[in-house]
C-alpha cells in the first residue's frame, strides 16, 4: 500500500513577475509572502508533523512517498503530475486557514482522475471536520489536531482490514452520519521517532538544509524540535489552543535531543541547529539538563531557539552560551500592559529589557516578534507597541498582524462581536491582511501601521552607536557562517527596508 504525505502549492499571480507565495505546512502561523515568482524563501519551515508521520510509516513497512511543493516552489500542475505518476492508495494534505479553498480544489481534482482515499489535517479542518466532510464529499477523512500516530494507526487498520470505530483523532463518514472521534495529545512525545528528514522536500530531492531561517547565522543548518505546547495561553495562538487543545507543556528527552544534533552535524554537515519548538525555554530544568548534555559529549555545533523572556534567566543564558546558543527569538506582542492582560499573555516589560540585555552580553543574537490589531488595540495602544520596539535593545524584531483564525479565543470573540470582515479565508493572512475592525481602530489603520513599522524600527536603531557596533559584531559571525555574498544580501535587504 502505497502513502502519499504532502504539503501542496498554494500560489496567486501578481502584476508583472510577482506572486502571493503561502507558507503553510511546519508554520504555526501560516501567511503568504509577495516574492518573484521563482525567487527563493528567506523564511521556510520544516514540515515536522509529515516528517514525523513518514517516519511511523516506513517504520511499518508503509511504502511512502511525500512531496513539499512549497520548499520545491511548484506549480499546481507540476504537484498534479507528481501525484498521478505515484499513483498513491492514500494520500494526506496537510491544510492551512488561507489556503483551504486552494486546498480542496486540488483535493478534488486528484480525486476525479484517481481512485486514492483522501485524507486532509491541519488546524483548520481540526476546527471544521463536519463541515468539510458535510460540504465536500470527495474528502474521505479528516485528521484532527496531532495527527501523526493516529494516521499510522489508520493506515494499520486499512491494511488489516480493520474496523475504523476505534481509532482516535479522526473524523469521517458513516452512511448518513459523521463520526468524530476525539484525539489526544502524544505523550511522552518520545513515542515519535526521528523526523524523515531523508524525505525532504521530496525522496528524490531530500535536502533537509533546504528549510530555512534567516535569524539562523551558519550555514548548513537544520530544524529540530525539543518540546511542544506553551505555559502562556495567548488568545489569539492557533497551534496552543487548536492543535494542543491548551494541553501541557511537553518535552523531548534532553538526550533524544543531543542525539538528532549530532546526527544532523554528521549527515548533513549542519553548522546550525534552530530549534523551532513553541517555546523551547517553557521549561528550565529542561533547558539546563539539553545544555549538560551538550557540555558533557563536547559537542562542538551552534543552536539558536524560538524561547520565551519570561521563564528565561541570567543561569540559563549562562549556561546556553556556554553550549552554544548564539540566538533567540521571543514573543513580546504589544508594548500596552493592558491589552497583554487582556489577550493572556503576562509580561513584565523590565524583566524582557534585563533579558535582553543578557543576550547581549553573551553574544547570543536576539529577535523580538509584536502583532497589531489585538483585541481593544487603538492608535495609541499601536504606538505604544511600535514605541517598546524601539526602546528595546534586540538585534532585530518581526511585525505581524493580528489574525482571528478559527478555533481560537479571538477568533470566538470577534465573532461574537461581528469585528470580522470576511468570509474569504484565504484574506486571514497575518503578513498582509487585517481582517478585524476594531471600535478604536480600523483594520486600514492597522494595515497602514505594520507597513511602515519594521522601517521606523530599523531608522531608529541606526541612531543608536551602541547598537550599530553589535550588529558588526553580527554581520562578522554571518560572514563567517554564511559567506560575504549572503552577507551583503542582507545589508541590501536592510537599505531596501528603509527605502520602503
Amino acid at each position: 500500500m502505497k502513502i502519499f504525505l504532502t504539503n501542496p502549492p498554494c500560489r496567486i499571480p501578481l502584476k508583472g513577475n510577482r506572486e502571493r507565495y503561502f507558507i503553510r505546512a511546519g508554520s504555526r502561523w501560516p501567511f503568504s509572502v509577495i516574492k518573484k515568482r521563482a525567487a527563493p524563501l528567506d523564511y521556510l519551515p520544516f514540515p515536522f508533523y509529515l516528517a514525523y508521520t513518514a517516519a511511523l510509516l516506513e517504520k511499518n513497512n508503509f511504502q511512502v512517498e511525500t512531496l513539499d511543493s512549497i520548499a520545491l516552489n511548484q506549480k499546481e500542475e507540476e504537484f498534479l503530475q507528481e501525484v498521478r505518476q505515484s499513483s498513491p492508495d492514500i494520500i494526506l494534505f496537510e491544510t492551512s486557514t488561507p489556503t483551504i479553498k486552494k486546498d480542496l480544489m486540488l483535493a478534488k481534482k486528484i480525486k476525479g482522475e484517481l481512485s486514492c482515499t483522501i485524507c486532509l489535517a491541519g488546524a483548520h479542518v481540526s476546527h471544521f471536520p463536519k463541515t468539510i466532510l458535510k460540504n465536500n464529499r470527495y474528502i474521505d477523512y479528516v485528521f484532527l489536531r496531532e495527527y501523526e500516530i493516529n494516521f499510522l494507526n489508520f493506515c494499520l487498520a486499512i491494511r488489516n482490514k480493520s474496523a475504523l470505530n476505534h481509532l482516535k483523532g479522526i473524523a469521517f463518514r458513516d452512511k448518513d452520519q459523521i463520526v468524530i472521534k476525539k484525539c489526544e495529545l502524544i505523550d511522552p512525545l518520545d513515542d515519535l521517532p526521528m523526523p524523515a528528514w531523508h524525505l525532504f522536500p521530496s525522496r528524490k530531492k531530500a535536502n533537509p538544509t533546504l528549510y530555512w531561517d534567516a535569524f539562523c547565522q551558519y550555514k548548513p543548518a537544520v530544524q529540530l524540535h525539543a518540546s511542544r505546547g506553551c505555559p502562556f495561553r495567548c488568545n489569539f495562538c492557533l497551534w496552543n489552543q487548536v492543535i494542543y487543545r491548551n494541553g501541557k507543556y511537553r518535552t523531548f528527552h534532553p538526550q533524544r535531543i543531543v542525539d538528532e544534533m549530532e546526527y544532523v552535524q554528521k549527515r548533513y554537515d549542519a553548522k546550525e541547529v534552530y530549534f523551532d519548538d513553541d517555546t523551547f525555554t517553557g521549561n528550565k530544568e529542561h533547558v539546563l539538563l539539553i545544555c549538560d548534555e551538550i557540555l558533557k559529549r563536547n559537542l562542538k555545533i551552534y543552536w539558536s531557539i524560538m524561547g520565551d523572556a519570561m521563564i528565561t534567566d541570567q543561569e540559563m543564558l549562562i549556561k546556553m552560551a556556554q553550549a552554544g546558543c548564539i540566538g533567540m527569538k521571543f514573543g513580546v506582542e504589544s508594548g500596552n500592559e493592558e491589552i497583554l492582560k487582556k489577550i493572556g499573555k503576562p509580561i513584565n516589560f523590565e524583566r524582557i529589557k534585563k533579558v535582553a540585555h543578557l543576550c547581549s552580553k553573551f553574544h547570543i543574537k536576539t529577535h523580538a516578534t509584536f502583532t497589531f490589531g489585538l483585541l481593544n488595540e487603538t492608535r495609541e495602544t499601536m504606538n505604544q507597541t511600535l514605541n517598546f520596539a524601539k526602546e528595546l535593545d534586540v538585534d532585530s524584531v518581526q511585525f505581524s498582524i493580528n489574525t482571528p483564525f478559527p478555533g481560537t479565543r479571538f477568533y470566538q470573540e470577534a465573532k461574537q462581536k461581528k469585528m470580522i470582515l470576511t468570509n474569504d479565508w484565504s484574506q486571514f493572512d497575518g503578513s498582509n491582511n487585517a481582517v478585524a475592525n476594531f471600535e478604536n481602530v480600523t483594520n486600514e489603520e492597522v494595515e497602514k501601521m505594520y507597513c511602515h513599522s519594521s522601517s521606523s524600527w530599523l531608522k531608529h536603531k541606526l541612531q543608536d552607536p551602541q547598537w550599530i557596533s553589535r550588529q558588526t559584531y553580527n554581520f562578522y559571525r554571518l560572514v563567517k557562517g554564511q559567506g560575504i555574498t549572503l552577507g551583503l544580501n542582507k545589508i541590501k535587504r536592510l537599505v531596501q527596508l528603509i527605502y520602503s
